[in-house]
Protein backbone atom coordinates (compact mmCIF):
# COMPACT_ATOMS: atom_id res chain seq x y z
CA UNK A 1 0.00 0.00 0.00
CA UNK A 2 1.35 3.40 -1.16
CA UNK A 3 1.62 6.46 1.16
CA UNK A 4 1.81 10.45 0.66
CA UNK A 5 4.80 12.21 0.64
CA UNK A 6 3.33 13.61 4.21
CA UNK A 7 2.89 9.70 5.34
CA UNK A 8 -0.71 9.98 5.16
CA UNK A 9 -2.39 6.53 3.60
CA UNK A 10 -3.62 7.86 -0.11
CA UNK A 11 -6.81 5.72 0.56
CA UNK A 12 -7.97 8.43 4.06
CA UNK A 13 -8.69 12.07 3.35
CA UNK A 14 -9.10 13.98 6.10
CA UNK A 15 -9.81 18.04 6.32
CA UNK A 16 -9.66 19.83 10.28
CA UNK A 17 -12.21 22.49 11.16
CA UNK A 18 -11.12 24.85 14.06
CA UNK A 19 -14.45 25.39 15.72
CA UNK A 20 -12.29 27.02 19.22
CA UNK A 21 -8.42 27.88 19.67
CA UNK A 22 -8.37 24.55 21.03
CA UNK A 23 -10.72 22.21 19.57
CA UNK A 24 -10.04 20.49 16.17
CA UNK A 25 -13.17 18.55 14.10
CA UNK A 26 -11.30 15.82 11.59
CA UNK A 27 -13.44 15.17 8.62
CA UNK A 28 -11.95 11.52 7.64
CA UNK A 29 -13.18 9.44 4.76
CA UNK A 30 -12.08 6.34 3.99
CA UNK A 31 -12.33 4.66 0.49
CA UNK A 32 -14.13 1.69 0.55
CA UNK A 33 -11.84 0.01 -1.99
CA UNK A 34 -9.67 0.40 1.56
CA UNK A 35 -12.54 -1.15 3.61
CA UNK A 36 -12.88 -4.03 0.84
CA UNK A 37 -9.70 -4.62 0.98
CA UNK A 38 -8.94 -5.15 4.87
CA UNK A 39 -12.29 -6.92 5.51
CA UNK A 40 -10.74 -9.21 2.64
CA UNK A 41 -7.32 -9.79 4.57
CA UNK A 42 -9.62 -10.67 7.91
CA UNK A 43 -11.97 -13.17 6.04
CA UNK A 44 -9.06 -14.87 4.80
CA UNK A 45 -6.87 -15.39 8.18
CA UNK A 46 -10.78 -15.96 9.70
CA UNK A 47 -11.26 -19.08 7.09
CA UNK A 48 -8.34 -20.32 7.60
CA UNK A 49 -9.08 -21.46 11.37
CA UNK A 50 -12.68 -21.37 11.06
CA UNK A 51 -13.95 -24.89 12.14
CA UNK A 52 -17.87 -25.70 10.37
CA UNK A 53 -18.83 -29.14 11.06
CA UNK A 54 -19.25 -31.32 7.62
CA UNK A 55 -15.95 -29.07 6.34
CA UNK A 56 -12.22 -29.78 7.31
CA UNK A 57 -10.35 -27.15 9.43
CA UNK A 58 -9.34 -24.46 6.96
CA UNK A 59 -11.28 -25.17 4.27
CA UNK A 60 -14.66 -23.58 5.30
CA UNK A 61 -16.11 -22.16 2.04
CA UNK A 62 -15.41 -18.06 2.72
CA UNK A 63 -19.32 -17.42 2.06
CA UNK A 64 -19.86 -19.71 5.26
CA UNK A 65 -17.42 -17.88 7.19
CA UNK A 66 -18.50 -14.67 5.99
CA UNK A 67 -22.20 -15.24 7.07
CA UNK A 68 -21.39 -16.84 10.17
CA UNK A 69 -18.42 -14.14 10.91
CA UNK A 70 -19.09 -11.44 8.90
CA UNK A 71 -20.60 -8.99 10.85
CA UNK A 72 -17.73 -9.00 13.82
CA UNK A 73 -15.15 -8.92 10.71
CA UNK A 74 -16.99 -6.09 9.49
CA UNK A 75 -16.43 -4.15 13.37
CA UNK A 76 -12.96 -5.17 13.66
CA UNK A 77 -12.17 -3.62 10.13
CA UNK A 78 -14.13 -0.36 11.33
CA UNK A 79 -12.16 -0.44 14.52
CA UNK A 80 -8.72 -0.61 13.04
CA UNK A 81 -9.43 2.23 10.36
CA UNK A 82 -10.51 4.73 12.56
CA UNK A 83 -7.09 4.93 14.42
CA UNK A 84 -5.58 4.69 10.89
CA UNK A 85 -7.31 7.93 9.81
CA UNK A 86 -6.04 9.33 12.75
CA UNK A 87 -2.69 8.98 12.38
CA UNK A 88 -3.03 10.05 8.59
CA UNK A 89 -4.57 13.33 10.07
CA UNK A 90 -1.47 13.57 12.67
CA UNK A 91 0.59 13.24 9.91
CA UNK A 92 -1.05 15.13 7.53
CA UNK A 93 -2.04 18.40 9.09
CA UNK A 94 0.54 18.47 11.89
CA UNK A 95 -1.73 18.26 15.27
CA UNK A 96 -0.15 18.72 18.78
CA UNK A 97 -3.38 16.45 20.45
CA UNK A 98 -3.75 17.01 24.40
CA UNK A 99 -5.42 13.63 24.38
CA UNK A 100 -7.69 10.96 22.79
CA UNK A 101 -10.06 12.20 19.75
CA UNK A 102 -14.07 11.55 20.28
CA UNK A 103 -15.73 9.70 17.47
CA UNK A 104 -18.77 11.31 16.05
CA UNK A 105 -21.06 11.23 13.23
CA UNK A 106 -20.17 7.97 12.39
CA UNK A 107 -21.30 7.17 8.49
CA UNK A 108 -20.97 3.77 6.66
CA UNK A 109 -23.51 3.56 3.73
CA UNK A 110 -24.32 -0.12 1.75
CA UNK A 111 -21.69 1.54 -0.59
CA UNK A 112 -19.33 4.48 -0.80
CA UNK A 113 -16.82 5.83 1.68
CA UNK A 114 -16.81 5.13 5.60
CA UNK A 115 -17.03 8.73 6.80
CA UNK A 116 -16.92 10.41 10.37
CA UNK A 117 -15.37 12.80 12.44
CA UNK A 118 -12.55 12.64 15.47
CA UNK A 119 -13.03 15.92 17.46
CA UNK A 120 -10.16 16.26 19.88
CA UNK A 121 -8.40 19.20 21.67
CA UNK A 122 -5.23 20.43 20.84
CA UNK A 123 -2.08 22.67 22.22
CA UNK A 124 -2.88 26.46 21.35
CA UNK A 125 -0.81 28.00 18.34
CA UNK A 126 1.02 30.74 20.07
CA UNK A 127 2.36 34.01 17.69
CA UNK A 128 4.40 36.08 19.96
CA UNK A 129 4.50 39.41 20.09
CA UNK A 130 6.86 41.83 20.78
CA UNK A 131 8.84 40.59 24.20
CA UNK A 132 11.36 42.97 24.87
CA UNK A 133 11.16 46.04 27.22
CA UNK A 134 9.01 43.94 29.57
CA UNK A 135 9.40 46.04 32.81
CA UNK A 136 10.79 44.26 36.09
CA UNK A 137 11.93 45.68 39.34
CA UNK A 138 15.54 44.25 41.13
CA UNK A 139 15.63 44.61 44.81
CA UNK A 140 18.85 45.47 46.22
CA UNK A 141 19.99 42.24 48.63
CA UNK A 142 20.63 43.64 51.87
CA UNK A 143 21.09 41.33 54.36
CA UNK A 144 19.81 43.05 58.29
CA UNK A 145 22.24 42.41 61.12
CA UNK A 146 18.64 41.13 62.92
CA UNK A 147 18.60 38.32 60.70
CA UNK A 148 22.19 37.33 61.46
CA UNK A 149 20.98 37.58 65.03
CA UNK A 150 18.12 35.31 64.35
CA UNK A 151 20.29 32.59 62.35
CA UNK A 152 22.56 32.56 65.70
CA UNK A 153 19.88 32.20 68.01
CA UNK A 154 18.30 29.38 66.13
CA UNK A 155 22.22 27.55 66.21
CA UNK A 156 22.41 28.48 70.01
CA UNK A 157 19.12 26.67 70.64
CA UNK A 158 19.88 23.47 68.30
CA UNK A 159 23.27 23.09 70.82
CA UNK A 160 21.04 24.02 74.27
CA UNK A 161 21.61 21.40 76.64
CA UNK A 162 19.15 20.67 79.67
CA UNK A 163 20.15 21.26 83.20
CA UNK A 164 18.02 19.78 86.32
CA UNK A 165 16.63 22.07 88.15
CA UNK A 166 14.43 21.59 91.58
CA UNK A 167 11.16 23.47 90.66
CA UNK A 168 7.81 23.13 89.26
CA UNK A 169 7.64 22.88 85.66
CA UNK A 170 6.97 25.90 83.21
CA UNK A 171 6.61 26.44 79.62
CA UNK A 172 9.75 25.51 77.58
CA UNK A 173 11.00 23.33 80.33
CA UNK A 174 11.59 19.46 79.52
CA UNK A 175 9.88 17.14 81.40
CA UNK A 176 11.20 13.91 81.78
CA UNK A 177 8.75 11.44 82.73
CA UNK A 178 7.45 7.15 83.00
CA UNK A 179 3.88 7.08 80.96
CA UNK A 180 1.84 4.39 81.43
CA UNK A 181 -1.65 4.45 78.87
CA UNK A 182 -4.80 3.36 80.52
CA UNK A 183 -7.12 0.72 80.12
CA UNK A 184 -10.73 0.58 78.85
CA UNK A 185 -11.70 -0.74 82.85
CA UNK A 186 -10.61 2.95 83.84
CA UNK A 187 -6.93 0.45 85.31
CA UNK A 188 -3.42 1.69 84.28
CA UNK A 189 -1.40 -1.23 83.05
CA UNK A 190 1.95 -0.78 84.44
CA UNK A 191 3.49 -3.55 81.85
CA UNK A 192 2.95 -1.09 78.81
CA UNK A 193 4.77 1.96 80.78
CA UNK A 194 6.78 3.80 78.24
CA UNK A 195 9.51 5.02 80.59
CA UNK A 196 11.71 7.68 80.32
CA UNK A 197 9.69 10.02 78.11
CA UNK A 198 10.53 13.60 77.31
CA UNK A 199 7.67 16.49 76.99
CA UNK A 200 9.11 20.19 76.49
CA UNK A 201 5.84 22.42 77.80
CA UNK A 202 4.27 24.45 75.77
CA UNK A 203 5.64 22.81 72.11
CA UNK A 204 3.55 23.27 69.79
CA UNK A 205 3.30 19.51 68.95
CA UNK A 206 2.41 18.35 72.06
CA UNK A 207 -1.31 17.36 72.85
CA UNK A 208 -2.83 20.61 74.67
CA UNK A 209 -3.64 18.10 77.09
CA UNK A 210 -0.02 17.29 78.48
CA UNK A 211 0.71 21.15 78.67
CA UNK A 212 -1.91 21.67 80.61
CA UNK A 213 -1.45 18.75 83.03
CA UNK A 214 2.17 18.91 83.62
CA UNK A 215 2.39 23.03 83.93
CA UNK A 216 3.67 22.98 87.51
CA UNK A 217 4.86 19.34 88.33
CA UNK A 218 7.46 18.84 90.39
CA UNK A 219 9.96 15.75 89.83
CA UNK A 220 8.69 13.42 92.52
CA UNK A 221 4.62 14.23 91.15
CA UNK A 222 2.17 12.25 89.75
CA UNK A 223 -0.79 13.48 87.22
CA UNK A 224 -3.28 11.73 85.42
CA UNK A 225 -3.98 12.55 81.77
CA UNK A 226 -6.89 12.50 79.86
CA UNK A 227 -6.91 12.97 75.99
CA UNK A 228 -9.76 12.61 73.57
CA UNK A 229 -8.36 11.82 70.19
CA UNK A 230 -10.14 13.74 66.99
CA UNK A 231 -12.19 11.77 64.76
CA UNK A 232 -9.88 12.73 61.75
CA UNK A 233 -6.45 11.38 63.69
CA UNK A 234 -3.77 9.80 61.53
CA UNK A 235 -4.13 6.36 63.51
CA UNK A 236 -7.44 4.84 62.84
CA UNK A 237 -7.40 3.20 66.34
CA UNK A 238 -7.35 6.48 68.17
CA UNK A 239 -9.96 8.36 66.50
CA UNK A 240 -12.63 10.20 68.92
CA UNK A 241 -11.77 7.98 71.32
CA UNK A 242 -10.18 8.52 75.03
CA UNK A 243 -7.60 8.13 76.77
CA UNK A 244 -6.28 8.31 80.07
CA UNK A 245 -2.24 7.85 81.32
CA UNK A 246 -0.37 8.28 83.87
CA UNK A 247 2.41 10.27 84.41
CA UNK A 248 5.49 10.16 86.99
CA UNK A 249 7.28 13.25 87.18
CA UNK A 250 11.09 11.85 87.22
CA UNK A 251 12.88 15.19 86.28
CA UNK A 252 12.35 18.86 85.28
CA UNK A 253 15.28 20.43 82.73
CA UNK A 254 15.80 23.98 82.23
CA UNK A 255 17.14 25.07 78.89
CA UNK A 256 20.41 26.41 78.88
CA UNK A 257 21.91 27.85 75.91
CA UNK A 258 25.57 27.96 74.91
CA UNK A 259 27.40 31.13 75.56
CA UNK A 260 28.06 33.24 72.48
CA UNK A 261 31.97 32.98 72.15
CA UNK A 262 34.89 31.81 69.82
CA UNK A 263 34.62 28.37 70.77
CA UNK A 264 30.79 28.45 70.26
CA UNK A 265 31.35 30.01 66.56
CA UNK A 266 34.24 26.96 65.88
CA UNK A 267 31.43 24.07 66.71
CA UNK A 268 29.02 25.70 63.79
CA UNK A 269 31.41 25.48 61.02
CA UNK A 270 34.99 25.76 59.48
CA UNK A 271 35.22 29.69 61.28
CA UNK A 272 37.50 30.52 63.88
CA UNK A 273 35.82 32.97 66.18
CA UNK A 274 32.33 34.95 66.17
CA UNK A 275 32.87 37.24 63.73
CA UNK A 276 33.71 34.52 61.32
CA UNK A 277 30.52 32.99 62.01
CA UNK A 278 28.54 36.27 61.40
CA UNK A 279 30.24 36.88 58.14
CA UNK A 280 29.48 33.04 57.05
CA UNK A 281 26.09 33.58 58.04
CA UNK A 282 25.76 36.54 55.99
CA UNK A 283 27.07 34.46 52.66
CA UNK A 284 24.41 32.27 53.17
CA UNK A 285 21.90 34.64 53.44
CA UNK A 286 22.60 36.96 50.59
CA UNK A 287 23.13 33.55 48.38
CA UNK A 288 19.62 32.90 49.53
CA UNK A 289 18.25 36.56 49.33
CA UNK A 290 20.18 36.60 45.85
CA UNK A 291 18.12 33.41 45.00
CA UNK A 292 14.90 35.36 45.95
CA UNK A 293 15.73 38.52 43.90
CA UNK A 294 15.82 35.92 40.77
CA UNK A 295 12.79 34.57 41.36
CA UNK A 296 11.06 37.83 41.97
CA UNK A 297 12.22 38.80 38.34
CA UNK A 298 11.10 35.88 36.64
CA UNK A 299 7.53 36.25 38.41
CA UNK A 300 7.27 39.54 36.69
CA UNK A 301 8.70 38.61 33.63
CA UNK A 302 6.00 35.93 33.26
CA UNK A 303 3.24 38.32 34.37
CA UNK A 304 4.65 40.92 31.51
CA UNK A 305 4.74 38.47 29.31
CA UNK A 306 0.99 37.42 29.90
CA UNK A 307 -0.12 40.56 29.49
CA UNK A 308 0.78 40.64 25.90
CA UNK A 309 -0.68 37.16 25.10
CA UNK A 310 -3.60 35.90 24.86
CA UNK A 311 -3.35 31.93 25.52
CA UNK A 312 -6.59 29.91 25.63
CA UNK A 313 -6.00 26.33 27.12
CA UNK A 314 -8.01 22.92 26.29
CA UNK A 315 -10.12 22.19 29.44
CA UNK A 316 -8.76 18.80 29.41
CA UNK A 317 -5.27 20.17 29.63
CA UNK A 318 -6.50 22.12 32.84
CA UNK A 319 -7.64 19.08 34.16
CA UNK A 320 -5.17 16.80 33.75
CA UNK A 321 -2.94 19.03 35.16
CA UNK A 322 -4.75 19.48 38.69
CA UNK A 323 -4.74 15.54 38.66
CA UNK A 324 -1.67 15.50 38.43
CA UNK A 325 -1.37 17.92 41.61
CA UNK A 326 -3.85 16.00 43.31
CA UNK A 327 -2.12 12.66 43.10
CA UNK A 328 0.76 14.52 44.45
CA UNK A 329 -1.11 15.27 47.43
CA UNK A 330 -2.39 12.26 48.28
CA UNK A 331 0.70 10.80 47.93
CA UNK A 332 1.92 13.08 50.57
CA UNK A 333 -1.34 12.58 53.01
CA UNK A 334 -0.72 9.02 52.54
CA UNK A 335 3.06 8.94 53.83
CA UNK A 336 2.11 11.27 56.94
CA UNK A 337 -1.48 8.84 57.41
CA UNK A 338 -4.05 10.97 55.88
CA UNK A 339 -6.65 10.56 54.04
CA UNK A 340 -8.81 13.16 51.71
CA UNK A 341 -12.28 13.28 51.40
CA UNK A 342 -13.94 13.43 48.13
CA UNK A 343 -15.32 17.12 49.45
CA UNK A 344 -11.56 18.30 49.73
CA UNK A 345 -10.44 17.16 46.85
CA UNK A 346 -13.04 19.18 44.65
CA UNK A 347 -12.15 22.26 46.90
CA UNK A 348 -8.69 21.66 45.48
CA UNK A 349 -10.01 21.22 42.07
CA UNK A 350 -12.07 24.45 42.43
CA UNK A 351 -9.27 26.22 44.20
CA UNK A 352 -6.26 25.31 42.60
CA UNK A 353 -7.68 26.05 38.69
CA UNK A 354 -6.66 29.99 38.64
CA UNK A 355 -3.24 28.68 39.82
CA UNK A 356 -3.37 25.96 36.92
CA UNK A 357 -4.52 27.92 34.70
CA UNK A 358 -1.47 30.44 34.80
CA UNK A 359 1.48 27.90 35.69
CA UNK A 360 0.18 25.86 31.75
CA UNK A 361 -0.71 29.72 29.67
CA UNK A 362 3.35 30.54 31.56
CA UNK A 363 4.95 26.92 30.29
CA UNK A 364 3.25 27.20 26.68
CA UNK A 365 4.49 30.76 26.45
CA UNK A 366 7.85 30.02 27.41
CA UNK A 367 8.41 27.31 25.06
CA UNK A 368 7.06 29.55 22.21
CA UNK A 369 9.75 31.69 23.17
CA UNK A 370 12.37 29.27 23.30
CA UNK A 371 11.09 28.16 19.71
CA UNK A 372 11.43 31.28 18.22
CA UNK A 373 14.79 32.23 19.56
CA UNK A 374 16.46 28.78 19.22
CA UNK A 375 17.30 28.43 22.84
CA UNK A 376 18.39 24.94 23.12
CA UNK A 377 20.18 22.86 25.62
CA UNK A 378 21.95 20.08 24.24
CA UNK A 379 24.16 17.37 26.09
CA UNK A 380 27.37 19.42 26.75
CA UNK A 381 25.79 22.32 28.41
CA UNK A 382 23.34 19.90 30.38
CA UNK A 383 26.66 18.07 31.51
CA UNK A 384 27.97 21.11 32.48
CA UNK A 385 24.87 21.75 34.83
CA UNK A 386 25.10 18.49 35.93
CA UNK A 387 28.71 18.89 37.18
CA UNK A 388 27.98 22.48 38.68
CA UNK A 389 25.09 20.59 40.59
CA UNK A 390 27.45 17.92 41.89
CA UNK A 391 30.09 20.76 42.92
CA UNK A 392 27.11 22.34 44.72
CA UNK A 393 26.21 20.24 46.75
CA UNK A 394 29.38 17.55 47.29
CA UNK A 395 29.27 15.09 45.27
CA UNK A 396 31.29 13.17 43.44
CA UNK A 397 30.35 14.13 39.68
CA UNK A 398 30.73 11.24 38.09
CA UNK A 399 28.54 9.34 40.85
CA UNK A 400 26.15 11.80 40.59
CA UNK A 401 26.14 11.54 36.60
CA UNK A 402 25.34 7.64 37.21
CA UNK A 403 22.64 8.62 39.33
CA UNK A 404 20.76 11.34 36.52
CA UNK A 405 21.47 9.30 33.93
CA UNK A 406 19.74 6.29 35.82
CA UNK A 407 15.95 7.14 35.57
CA UNK A 408 14.35 10.98 34.56
CA UNK A 409 17.04 12.82 36.54
CA UNK A 410 18.92 14.21 33.45
CA UNK A 411 15.66 15.42 31.26
CA UNK A 412 14.24 17.54 34.73
CA UNK A 413 18.03 18.94 34.25
CA UNK A 414 17.57 19.47 31.21
CA UNK A 415 14.14 21.28 31.39
CA UNK A 416 15.37 23.33 33.80
CA UNK A 417 18.31 24.69 32.70
CA UNK A 418 16.25 25.34 29.65
CA UNK A 419 13.89 27.35 31.81
CA UNK A 420 16.51 29.43 33.22
CA UNK A 421 17.95 30.48 29.72
CA UNK A 422 15.04 31.23 28.56
CA UNK A 423 14.47 33.30 31.49
CA UNK A 424 17.72 35.21 30.69
CA UNK A 425 17.48 35.57 27.49
CA UNK A 426 13.99 37.92 28.23
CA UNK A 427 16.07 39.46 30.65
CA UNK A 428 18.85 40.58 28.51
CA UNK A 429 15.79 42.39 26.42
CA UNK A 430 13.59 43.64 29.56
CA UNK A 431 13.83 47.19 31.39
CA UNK A 432 15.09 46.26 35.02
CA UNK A 433 14.51 49.52 37.62
CA UNK A 434 16.87 48.57 40.49
CA UNK A 435 14.80 49.87 43.67
CA UNK A 436 15.14 49.28 47.71
CA UNK A 437 15.24 46.08 49.14
CA UNK A 438 12.27 46.83 51.40
CA UNK A 439 10.36 47.48 47.99
CA UNK A 440 7.26 45.30 46.82
CA UNK A 441 8.12 44.52 43.51
CA UNK A 442 5.37 41.18 43.04
CA UNK A 443 2.05 42.99 43.89
CA UNK A 444 -0.06 41.71 40.69
CA UNK A 445 2.57 40.02 39.56
CA UNK A 446 2.12 37.25 42.69
CA UNK A 447 1.87 33.89 41.01
CA UNK A 448 -1.43 33.49 42.73
CA UNK A 449 -2.66 37.30 42.30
Amino acid sequence: MSENPSGANRHISTTVEAPEPCRRVIHAKVERALFDQEFAERLRKAARTHHKPGFRKGHTPKAVVERELGDMLRAETVDALIPKAWISALLEHKLSPVGDPALENFAFPDDGPLAFDLVVEVRPEIELTDVDNLPAKRRQVVVPEADIDTVIERLRESRASWETVEREAQDGDQVTLDLVPGCEDGTFDDDRAIPDQKFVLGAAHNLAEFNERLSGAAAGAERIVEVTYPGDHPNPALQGRTVKFRCLVKAVGQKKLPDLDDAFAATCGPVQDVAGLKADIRKDLEKEAGRRVAQELDAQLLSELLKRHDVPLPPSMVDKYLESSLTELHQRNARLGRTSSPEEDAEYREQGRPHAVRALQGMLLLEAVRRREGIKADKELVDERIAEIAAENGFEVDRYREFVDSGDERERIEYDLLERRTYDFLLSRAVVEDVPADTDVLGDHAPNA
